[in-house]
């Protein structure tokens, strides 16, 4: 029982079902909205939501079920292969294929059988002599290309399951002149300029952030990093996400003093709790315009004609829009609200995964076991005093042309020799 089993566990059967269900999976984490709170599923999906949520379908690529169907197909890749390989070692050693009906035999009368071996030889086949006969043998290797990638692609995934465990990631965003503290790493980065590159029509292009990196007991570096280019600190990397503009807002009184002072980046909202008041950043403008629905509009992100659209609320509800420029204030009861200046800031997403490197060698035992299995695949001639027959179990046409077309220039030799 226990036997029948362990064969079912590591099958190609079983391994093709778990496949399936990885697959499957895989399709429900990428429709179904991930680490979204209990609330957004219920009112989602009603009443699915809470079987969805005990399911795991809210957070599957951590999910106990995910990661135990994921193991045990491991489990199964790496049973398949063991219980293959030491066959496949053995073929690399001393296998000879039999010739099938469909291989076709390329003796000619004119042939020495001495002289075509030798021809063999010297297009790098390994000519082997046994009592039945010869044969000629390249790429044997190939045999164990199954297995390698298998090997491959168990070491992907423990290597995504570790990096996914075991992953530091977060995102920041600074603005000119700007400092986050990674104390835990021992190093701190500072923003000290972040600009556009703009196409003609004003959009843009590409963006990029110049920082210095301090580091314990090192000197300060500066480096530059953009889309497609991140900073690695550490095995710490820091990629170009996003930007936005950093608007600087002050609250003043009637004599001038300032009360309040604030900068608004992600979180357009700001709250003054003198007056109860809720200052809303509808949006900044640098080159400022209205559309044909009376909605504000920025034409690019020079700062041509800058503009903001800021809402007030208190708790009676909404009090007023307005469209201002920099300096110029809105007033409230006896106080001033400006919008001084905006700056960009960058928006940068820091990933430190441990499963980077496990899965950049498994990619690269992956590809070598698709090289094997499918370019250097094992190529047989088999030989005999009226037969040369090309065996292999992959393109088998291919290859008989190729041996043909070598026997023809191996002719052309023998006549020009005599």
């Amino acid at each position: 029982m226990l036997k029948k089993f362990t064969n079912f566990l590591i099958s190609l059967k079983f391994g093709i079902i778990l496949f399936i269900i990885i697959a499957v999976y895989s399709i429900i984490g990428t429709v179904i909205p991930q680490g979204m709170d209990l609330q957004f599923y219920l009112n989602q999906y009603h009443t699915f939501g809470s079987l969805m949520v005990f399911l795991q379908f809210d957070r599957v690529y951590s999910s106990v079920i995910y990661l135990v169907i994921v193991l045990v197909f491991v489990i199964n890749l790496v049973g398949c292969t063991l219980k293959i390989l030491p066959v496949q070692l053995k073929k690399m050693k001393d296998y000879i294929p039999a010739k099938g009906k469909n291989n076709e035999n390329l003796y000619e009368n004119w042939m020495d059988i001495e002289d075509i071996k030798s021809g063999f030889i010297k297009k790098r086949f390994k000519v082997i002599d046994t009592e039945e006969g010869s044969y000629a043998v390249k790429h044997r290797i190939g045999h164990i290309g199954s297995s390698v990638t298998h090997f491959g692609i168990v070491i992907i995934i423990l290597g995504a399951l570790i990096g996914n465990m075991f992953v530091k990631e977060g995102y920041i965003t600074l603005a000119p002149g700007e400092i986050y503290e990674f104390n835990e790493y021992g190093f701190t980065i500072k923003l000290d300029d972040f600009y556009l590159e703009l196409r003609e029509d004003g959009s843009v292009e590409q963006y990029y952030s110049e920082l210095t990196v301090y580091e314990d007991e090192q000197e300060p570096r500066e480096e530059t990093i953009w889309v497609n280019n991140p900073l690695n600190i550490n095995g710490m990397y820091f990629y170009q996400s996003n930007y936005g503009w950093a608007s600087k807002m002050q609250i003043t009184c009637a004599e001038g003093h300032v009360h309040q002072e604030s900068i608004f980046k992600e979180n357009p909202h700001v709250f003054y709790d003198k007056e109860n008041l809720t200052v809303l950043l509808y949006g900044y403008y640098p080159d400022f315009s209205m559309d044909i629905h009376g909605n504000p509009i920025t034409l690019s992100q020079n700062v041509r004609n800058p503009a903001y659209a800021v809402v007030l609320y208190n708790e009676e509800g909404y009090v007023n829009s307005y469209i201002v420029r920099p300096g110029q204030p809105i007033e409230y009861k006896d106080i001033e609200i400006k919008f001084v200046d905006s700056v960009l800031y960058t928006g940068l997403t820091y990933r430190q995964d441990f499963g980077y490197y496990p899965v950049m060698i498994g990619s690269i035992i992956l590809t070598l076991g698709i090289l094997l299995s499918f370019y250097f695949y094992p190529k047989y001639i088999l030989i005999s005093q009226d037969e040369i027959i090309p065996v292999t179990r992959q393109n088998v046409w291919g290859f008989t042309i190729k041996i043909k077309r070598m026997l023809k220039e191996l002719n052309k030799v023998r006549g020009n020799n005599q």
